[in-house]
């Protein structure tokens, strides 16, 4: 019977990486995916990088955030070292924009705070907008300029946690559902998958984005996953419609390489369906056209859509089980997965390994 010492369920990019983070540290670890890797979620990002774009308001999960993104040079450097992926991490920063001066008021309090907390947030009026963007409409009432944010291509990114975890002597076992966790004597014992198969493992992870909730229930009652389906759409231009992603309220246009702009996201809570309905495309576009004007010249290249992990308490679960040894979780983080994915990984690690939060 094949045995490890730990276990996740979820090949997702959260999953990954603390595959890849518990490999390196010499934890012989398998991963469980019920379809193929990397290719929920963390597949559908858009890979914005924007601790300061998401959060209006502080929570203790900010921090974690920051340092997360604090993380990603690092990685970059280090996973395309061993995997010879590039996750196209760029640091140009985020424009988050107001069309109304009630939005503005809002983008000012909101960068007040994260002045106040040591990061950069530079107030910008519609002229000064426009001169840096100059193809975004003329009637935005101003906006904020992040410079620390940015962005990776998300399912790059997923790819090479994937890989880095294999190369580090992680097993991954595709189109392999977990059925069952195994407890025993207060222990986590192993997991029965598909077929009545038996893993044993001494750690298992819940990893599995918005299909959590049936592992979750040895947790606390009501800790919960759900679908929030986003839908998107890329175009392709021939010349440079903005130099850094432009933010608004959980909407964006995001710059890649070789002239692709992703557009997105759209919200449906507790959808599972993969469909992309035609009043979310033109929602969108309806946007995208109003906020930049010279998007409509585009032409149209590829739209999907991606369950974004929701939790019932709104952050993730990042835990150990406060009863069964050897039980954690960690799933939930929304739209935040390719963001908190390097801090996740080393979170894990060291909640295996008892190390105390910023210590080693």
């Amino acid at each position: 019977m094949t045995s490890y010492d730990a276990c996740i369920i979820g090949g997702g990019v959260i999953g990954c990486s603390i595959a890849a983070e518990l490999s390196k540290r010499g934890y012989k670890t398998a991963i469980l995916e019920r379809g193929k890797a990397g290719n929920e979620s963390s597949r559908a990002a858009a890979g914005l990088l924007g601790v300061q774009a998401e959060w209006d308001e502080y929570d203790p999960l900010f921090d974690l955030a920051k340092e997360s993104r604090r993380m990603f040079p690092e990685a970059a450097a280090e996973l395309r070292l061993e995997t010879g992926i590039d996750i196209g991490y760029e640091e140009k920063g985020i424009y988050k924009i107001a069309e109304t001066e009630e939005e503005l008021h809002l983008l000012e309090q909101a960068a007040a705070w994260q002045t106040a907390a040591g990061e950069p947030a530079l107030m910008m009026t519609g002229r000064e907008l426009s001169e840096k963007e100059p193809l975004l409409t003329s009637a935005l009432a101003g906006g904020v300029f992040y410079p620390k944010d940015g962005h990776v291509i998300a399912p790059a990114l997923a790819k090479a946690y994937e890989q880095a975890a294999l190369a580090r002597g992680t097993e991954i076992f595709e189109n392999t559902a977990a059925e069952e966790l195994l407890v025993s004597s207060g222990k986590a014992a192993g997991i029965m998958v598909s077929g009545g198969k038996v893993i044993e493992a001494e750690r298992i992870i819940i990893s599995a984005g918005a299909w959590s909730t049936p592992f979750l229930k040895h947790f606390q009652c009501g800790m919960e996953t759900y679908p929030v389906k986003g839908e998107m759409i890329s175009v392709l231009s021939r010349k440079r419609l903005v130099h850094a992603p432009i933010y608004k309220n959980g909407f964006y246009i995001v710059p890649k390489r070789e002239g692709r702009y992703l557009i997105g996201a759209t919200v449906m809570e507790r959808d599972y369906s993969k469909h992309i309905a035609l009043n979310g495309m033109m929602g969108l576009m309806e946007t995208a056209a109003r906020i930049l004007p010279s998007i409509r010249e585009a032409s149209f290249e590829d739209a999907w859509s991606g369950l974004r992990p929701q939790s019932s308490k709104g952050d993730p679960f990042m835990e150990e089980h406060p009863g069964i040894k050897g039980l954690y979780a960690c799933t939930g983080h929304y739209r935040n997965g390719i963001l908190l994915s390097p801090a996740a990984g080393k979170w894990m690690a060291d909640l295996v390994e008892k190390i105390p939060a910023g210590g080693h």
